[in-house]
């Protein structure tokens, strides 16, 4: 792993500890204030434990006993706690870390059976470093509390949008499927996603809507447009010719991600390398999400009938059989805005 961004991230999570931490400092002033007994408490409680961990070690009591006793008299202390709380109408919990993450409380591990792992908003944090050109960044502004159909035409124009339904009725169509996808990622079963169509009808967009869903739940999203992914790869095999201790874990998240998005593919170079190493990805993610989540995005302008013409059998067999696909269609949504 890389050991300049690994040392970042423990950084930012100690400063998140420590923010919390001193939120919880500010709170038990304002609480001890208004409670000096509680104050009084929390010393208690304290001394109680400092009290019978000793009491165990230099073993002047059955260990047995020493833990009934604290046991006791925490629990009643506690209690008093909770019932002066309560009294002063602030919440129990009113006096409990608020972390950001909640599964590791900030920390960046989990304590598994197997041992210590890298928590998901771990992973999350260290691709989005990885890949600082990434473009998550936009997901405050384009999620699903921000869809609005009316940007699409409601007329049938078969002729001029290439669907023959509304690319209203069209664009619903594709949030639902979007949201069933969201909903479905732990599935084997469910399928990859194929958004094509011209520029400006919402493509990227959509793809960020799904991308904020998953991020909120703590899933790890690596986007990438199609030009830069490949030059990460093709980077990645240079260094790791000239350097066999190179660090892979740029390169492995492309493969294990739990969500990779691949924007604008066709606009990378026309090769037959680019064509092997798409199909790579390909494969190695289908085969991976047999075990664990390993779904994939393509976005691209190119129509579905040009995937033979652009791209290898095998390349355009994958994406054919292994995705759903979709067709945007509408007005230039960009234009439209500058326009309002």
């Amino acid at each position: 792993m890389n050991n300049s961004i690994h040392r970042i991230i423990l950084n930012e999570y100690e400063a998140k500890q420590k923010l919390a931490f001193d939120r919880v400092q500010l709170k038990k002033d304002n609480v001890y204030k208004k409670i000096p007994r509680i104050e009084e408490i929390d010393r208690e409680i304290q001394l109680t434990g400092v009290k019978y961990n000793k009491a165990i070690l230099l073993c002047t009591e059955p260990s047995e006993k020493v833990i009934d006793k604290l046991l006791k008299k925490m629990d009643s202390l506690k209690r008093e706690k909770e019932q002066l709380l309560l009294k002063f109408s602030f919440p129990l919990d009113y006096l409990e870390p608020e972390f950001e993450c909640k599964s590791c409380k900030d920390t960046g591990f989990i304590e598994k059976a197997s041992g210590m792992e890298k928590c998901s908003c771990y992973r999350q944090k260290y691709i989005n470093h990885l890949f600082s050109q990434s473009n998550l960044k936009l997901l405050d502004e384009e999620n699903f509390s921000r869809f609005n159909e009316c940007l699409f035409p409601d007329k049938v124009d078969e002729k001029k949008y290439g669907i023959k339904i509304s690319p209203r009725e069209n664009i619903i169509k594709i949030r639902e499927r979007a949201l069933d996808f969201i909903e479905n990622l732990d599935d084997p079963e469910e399928k990859n996603l194929f958004f094509c169509g011209p520029t400006g009808i919402g493509k990227t967009f959509m793809i960020n809507c799904i991308a904020a869903e998953l991020l909120k739940r703590g899933r790890t999203v690596l986007y990438q447009t199609a030009p830069v992914l490949f030059k990460t790869i093709n980077d990645y095999r240079l260094m790791s010719l000239k350097d066999n201790s190179v660090d892979d874990t740029g390169y492995s998240n492309i493969f294990s991600v739990e969500l990779l998005i691949i924007d604008d593919l066709g606009t990378e170079s026309p090769t037959a390398a680019r064509y092997a190493e798409l199909l790579n990805i390909l494969s190695t993610r289908q085969k991976n999400n047999l075990s664990v989540p390993c779904k994939t995005i393509i976005s691209t302008n190119l129509g579905i009938n040009k995937l033979h013409e652009y791209y290898d059998e095998r390349v355009a067999s994958r994406i054919i059989g292994g995705f759903d696909l979709f067709r945007f269609a509408g007005e230039d949504i960009r234009m439209m805005k500058k326009l309002l």
